[in-house]
């Protein structure tokens, strides 16, 4: 992490917090920036990634992570690909995540699913080209409204995410770190 501020840790609560982390294991990233100014950007973002990625949802967590994997991927957000893969690998099955990965349009995912990550690659890589037609589709394709908000919710935000990532030059975690954060992330969701 490039900001010594984050990665230290900012106020002796925070240090607290990081120094109790790092008993477990190495603090990734996420877990830093969470503990900087978390009344004013990560506490809202984390309620905000709860409700969109384990909330209640026609989706379901597999398939919410699965979204989040492929939108990093398209920004080329390798941390949180990683991250959101290996989740998604353990909610919705390895084998269905790397057919989604090796051609969502043949993937073993429902057609909706399908859909959706059409749209969704379009709205990461050309946002100024989607248009009211693209959505009707997709509704088409029998994604609800609702559906298709949370979709779309899930695309920004991770858009977004994957910025500040990058931004802060977020550092790949080792294997048995991932694996760490993935259980308890499958276990505790993101609040």
């Amino acid at each position: 992490m490039r900001l010594p501020g984050i990665a230290r840790g900012r106020g002796l609560a925070a240090r607290a917090k990081l120094a109790a982390a790092a008993l477990i294991g190495e603090p990734l990233d996420t877990t830093r920036l969470s503990l900087y100014r978390a009344e004013a950007f990560s506490a809202p973002l984390a309620a905000y990634l709860e409700t969109l990625l384990r909330g209640p949802s026609e989706w379901s967590v597999g398939e919410r992570e699965l979204l989040a994997a492929f939108v990093s991927k398209r920004n080329d957000c390798t941390f949180c690909y990683r991250l959101h893969r290996a989740v998604a690998e353990r909610t919705a099955g390895a084998r269905v995540v790397e057919a989604a990965f090796e051609d969502y349009r043949s993937a073993p995912v429902t057609r909706e699913l399908r859909a959706v990550l059409g749209f969704a690659a379009q709205l990461t890589e050309r946002p100024g080209q989607v248009g009211l037609g693209d959505a009707a589709a997709v509704l088409g394709a029998g994604v609800s409204r609702a559906a298709l908000e949370t979709a779309i919710h899930l695309t920004a935000a991770l858009t977004a995410l994957n910025r500040v990532a990058d931004a802060l030059g977020f550092e790949i975690p080792s294997a048995a770190a991932l694996a760490k954060h993935v259980e308890h992330v499958v276990n505790n969701g993101y609040a």
